[in-house]
């Protein structure tokens, strides 16, 4: 992701606002977690990446509706790798782990926030079983998720508007 197209905004907040704003919005409409927000980054950034997007896909109600890790994390996570991933395996452990602090620190302030990463858990709910499913979005579950999605997309927004504050020339 090129981060210099983030000075088309004012400031940090101008950011981190957009990104949750259309994050919520696109959850409330067309759902998928983790598509969400890899969605959310890649129209923020006028990148078309269907890879990625696709690649994103299975992580819908905690991996592919098993209730482990929430997708919206993971999505998060997918984003941050873009910026911070190890490009060649060649680049061994430490070309690996030198990536690792921004996406470890976004898991932290995510189990901050929800005090666990497993899908199931934060909802209460099996959303592979559509009766439960169906109880936990007729009850506001979808407003909750999107919530959540939103919180999560707007803290890397933080980081990657940080890290683009670091590089860009004097």
């Amino acid at each position: 992701m090129d981060l210099n197209k983030l000075g088309r905004y004012r400031d940090k907040e101008e950011f981190i606002t957009d990104v949750k704003e259309r994050a919520f919005k696109m959850e409330m409409n067309h759902h998928g977690c983790s598509q969400v927000v890899v969605r959310t980054y890649l129209e923020i950034f006028d990148e078309e990446n269907l890879d990625l997007f696709l690649a994103a896909s299975p992580f819908a109600a905690g991996m592919s509706l098993t209730g482990n890790n929430c997708g919206a994390l993971i999505g998060a996570l997918m984003i941050l790798g873009t910026v911070y991933g190890r490009a060649d395996v060649k680049e061994n452990l430490e070309g690996l782990l030198r990536g690792i602090r921004p996406m470890r620190k976004l898991v932290r302030y995510f189990l901050q926030r929800q005090a666990n990463i497993d899908c199931r858990a934060i909802t209460g709910t099996d959303l592979a079983d559509l009766q439960q499913a169906t109880v936990y979005f007729d009850s506001g579950g979808l407003k909750k998720c999107a919530g959540i999605i939103s919180d999560t997309a707007g803290f890397i927004a933080e980081i990657l508007y940080d890290e683009w504050t670091k590089r860009k020339p004097k």
